[in-house]
């Protein structure tokens, strides 16, 4: 099986993560990820081909590629052209193909900021029906119409991951002292920050036990080196962006214990597991319910129970979450 995700150049590397990953764990999937222009952001995994850049001989192995599809997963992160699909018209004008009309499965995928500001236009869309499913991020499936071809997808990040290694990993953090609670937020208005600091600084932790770091516009490489040193990781605190996204996965593969409002993900929970957990511990944006539990987790929870709970967590990833659980995903949702 074939399959092109193509994009104007998949702002969160969504696409670009799902391409990578079904192409190095699945053994009868083969995927490019094809963008109109490379990405702004240095991110490990880039993109197959960027239109913008392809001379005559590259883009007509890309077009190759394309037509020999037999899925199209397409973003649509332009301005909304009705009554067509951005995105498909565009590569089908460059790449000399009716893609539409193609007969391929096609798959949309909404993404997360222009989603959430036309859900409406997208959930209208004059076309919606002919298009084989619609993809969501966890937290926006809530907004769509929920037909039967309507489906959200567990975020992926390309990691190895390894329950016993997560396991360890967290175990032999316990064993330095202070622990380390980190907050590294892309846009601390948007992630809560203020929030987080009245509530530690209310905490009084003792500095031999904890330390509290936050840290701003530091390299991605620094910001993995300090997940894999800290014990809980603060993500959000906000209603709006109610779903654990790529940071919380991230601190979560690198065995911290990891809390963020997930309040707009219920819907996805139960459609992809049937159940309603998620591996953060969810937070509500009531300073008064958060402090006390914050001061649980973080002062008064043996380490044994620590260890218990990230037990749970690891097993609910390795189920849902790892390389082998997003291909079985994606092969139950588009074949």
């Amino acid at each position: 099986m074939k399959i092109s995700f193509i994009a104007e150049n998949d702002w969160a590397n969504v696409l670009t993560e799902y391409s990578h990953c079904l192409n190095k764990h699945s053994e009868d999937i083969e995927c490019k990820s094809i963008c109109f222009k490379p990405h702004p952001f240095n991110y490990s995994i880039q993109h197959d081909y960027d239109l913008e850049n392809c001379g005559d001989e590259i883009l007509e192995r890309v077009r190759k590629w394309v037509d020999g599809s037999d899925i199209i997963v397409f973003g649509e992160e332009g301005h909304p052209i009705e009554p067509s699909y951005r995105t498909l018209r565009g590569f089908s004008s460059i790449l000399g193909l009716d893609l539409f009309n193609s007969g391929k499965k096609l798959c949309i995928w909404h993404p997360g900021t222009h989603y959430r500001q036309n859900f409406e236009f997208y959930n209208n869309h004059p076309l919606r029906d002919k298009i084989y499913k619609h993809f969501y991020a966890l937290d926006l499936y809530r907004l769509s119409p929920k037909k039967v071809n309507d489906t959200p997808l567990f975020p992926y990040q390309y990691y190895n991951f390894n329950y016993d290694t997560f396991i360890s990993n967290f175990k032999e953090k316990l064993d330095t002292l202070p622990w380390t609670i980190l907050h590294i937020p892309s846009n601390s208005s948007i992630k809560g920050t203020p929030i987080f600091n009245k509530i530690i600084e209310s905490l009084d932790l003792d500095p031999k036990l904890f330390t509290y770091k936050v840290l701003e516009n530091i390299p991605h490489s620094e910001v993995i080196k300090e997940k894999e040193k800290s014990i809980f990781y603060l993500d959000q605190i906000n209603d709006m962006c109610g779903g654990y996204g790529l940071a919380s996965l991230e601190a979560i593969f690198l065995s911290n214990l990891t809390f963020s409002t997930v309040g707009n993900i219920p819907d996805s929970m139960f459609k992809l597991t049937g159940r309603y957990e998620c591996p953060v511990v969810p937070l509500e944006s009531n300073i008064e319910t958060l402090t006390p539990l914050l001061n649980q987790f973080i002062k008064n929870t043996s380490k044994e129970d620590l260890i218990e709970y990230m037990e749970g967590i690891g097993q609910w990833i390795k189920n849902n979450n790892s390389p082998e659980s997003i291909v079985k995903q994606f092969k139950e949702f588009i074949t």
